[in-house]
C-alpha cells in the first residue's frame, strides 16, 4: 500500500522543462556554443553542475563551470517568474493525496534556490511534508539518493512511496530506490521504449491512481 507521493518538480509541477532549456541554450550561446534541444534532453533530469560537467567534458571545454552554473540558474529564476505555470491538473492531485492521507515530498534534481521560487510563485508549499533537493546529495538524478534522504525524512519505507517523474533518469533513480514510480514524459518522448520501466506512464497527472 501506497503511503506516500514524492514528485519531482520540473517537468510535474510546474511546465519548466522548457524554461531549463532555453536558459541552457541562452547561456551557453555566450560562450560560444549553439546548443539545441536534443542536446539538452541528453542531460535532462540531471543537477545543473552535472549538466556543465557532461558538456564541459563532451565539448572539451574551458569555462569556467561555476560560473556558468550560476548564471544558468539565475536564467531559469528569471524565466520561471516570468513565464512559468503550473502543470495542468496539479492541485486537484495534490488534494485527492492529502485527503487520502498521504505523506507528499518533492524531491527534485533542481537546486533549492529555484525551488523555494516555485513553491513561492505556486503558493503550494503548505501540501508539502518534506521537500528536498539533489543538491545536497553526493550524487544527483539517476542516482536514487535524493529519493531514499526523502524516504527518511518522510519516516516511509521507499517501498512504500509512489515517485512521479518526467525524465528517464528521474525512472531510473525512483526505480534505483525501489519505489512505484508513474512516468509523464514530454510529448516528444512519449515514444521512447525505455520508460517502460516505469510502473505506469500517463499523459496528465490526473491520470495517476493511488
Amino acid at each position: 500500500m501506497i503511503e506516500a507521493i514524492i514528485f519531482d518538480m520540473d517537468g510535474i509541477i510546474i511546465d519548466s522543462e522548457p524554461l531549463w532549456k532555453k536558459a541552457i541554450i541562452n547561456v551557453m550561446k555566450q560562450v560560444g556554443f549553439n546548443f539545441t534541444i536534443d542536446m539538452c534532453n541528453r542531460t535532462k533530469g540531471m543537477r545543473v553542475d552535472e549538466v556543465i560537467k557532461y558538456w564541459k567534458t563532451e565539448l572539451n571545454a574551458d569555462f569556467d563551470s561555476n560560473k556558468l552554473s550560476k548564471d544558468i540558474v539565475e536564467e531559469v529564476i528569471y524565466l520561471i517568474k516570468k513565464e512559468g505555470e503550473a502543470i495542468e491538473g496539479l492541485e486537484k492531485v495534490l488534494k485527492k493525496a492529502k485527503s487520502n492521507n498521504l505523506k507528499i515530498a518533492l524531491a527534485s534534481s533542481s537546486p533549492s534556490l529555484i525551488i523555494n521560487v516555485v513553491l513561492k510563485k505556486l503558493n503550494i508549499i503548505d501540501y508539502f511534508d518534506v521537500v528536498q533537493s539533489a543538491e545536497k546529495e553526493d550524487f544527483g538524478k539517476p542516482h536514487p539518493g535524493v529519493f531514499i534522504t526523502t524516504a527518511k525524512k518522510l519516516n516511509v519505507s521507499p517501498v512504500k512511496c509512489l515517485v512521479i517523474e518526467d525524465s528517464l533518469n528521474g525512472v531510473i533513480a525512483g526505480k534505483s530506490a525501489k519505489m512505484k514510480v508513474v512516468a509523464m514524459p514530454e510529448k516528444e518522448e512519449k515514444q521512447l521504449n525505455k520508460f517502460v520501466i516505469a510502473d505506469s506512464i500517463v499523459n496528465k497527472l490526473t491520470e495517476i491512481r493511488f
